[in-house]
């Protein structure tokens, strides 16, 4: 069993940080009983060797939220590989982890309504890529517990209009006739749940604004 790169004063910052992520260095310090200096020195270690990560979460029930859970079984591990790397950037997923039993890939997604969960279980899915065998859904309102996750809520849009995972939601049928809201980093983005786009219009009035 691999020994933990933490000691019991750096797991003790870690769960104040959890509790609340705006506790100053001065306020831990208190806590822990040692300088602002050492725990600065401390957090920055952790962070530099990726034990830790200082982040905002989100009050999932109160930005009306909807999560979907997803068990899939694929051919091999190369395509479960491949739809790691694919869907590794998308703002919708909360988590991708490969797990033994019935599946062998278990994700947690995003929806912000009906028409999302349409698409997200049966379009542009990792539930339609070719080599899953099968695959089982739950779908449910915000969680109990945590309360908060980790959605990013304005997430870096592409140029070319494409979602991370490479589809063009423009050219979608659902997208077209208003059965989806369309991918949030991608420049036709038209739900609430995210940030909207900021396209070229937007861009040139903003410049005018400023001058």
């Amino acid at each position: 069993m691999p020994r933990s790169s933490m000691d019991n004063v750096d797991k003790k910052l870690v769960s104040i940080l959890m509790e609340n992520g705006r506790t100053s260095l001065s306020e831990i310090g208190k806590k822990l009983g040692m300088s602002h200096v050492a725990v600065s020195k401390r957090l920055d270690k952790l962070v530099g060797k990726k034990l830790v990560q200082v982040t905002a979460a989100v009050n999932a029930e109160e930005v009306d939220a909807k999560v979907l859970f997803i068990g899939l079984e694929t051919e091999s591990m190369e395509v479960a590989d491949r739809i790691e790397k694919r869907y590794a950037h998308c703002p919708r997923l909360l988590m991708l982890a490969p797990v033994t039993g019935r599946y062998n890939l278990f994700a947690v997604m995003v929806a912000e309504d009906t028409f999302s969960l349409e698409s997200i279980l049966g379009t542009c899915s990792m539930r339609t890529e070719d080599g899953v065998r099968r695959s089982e859904s739950w779908f449910g309102n915000a969680p109990v517990v945590p309360k908060y996750l980790q959605i990013d809520l304005s997430p870096k849009s592409k140029k070319s209009g494409a979602s991370p995972c490479g589809r063009v939601c423009r050219d979608c049928t659902r997208y077209i006739s208003d059965k989806c809201v369309g991918c949030p980093p991608s420049d036709v983005y038209k739900g609430t749940l995210w940030a909207s786009p900021l396209t070229k219009e937007k861009r040139k009035k903003k410049k005018k604004s400023k001058s």
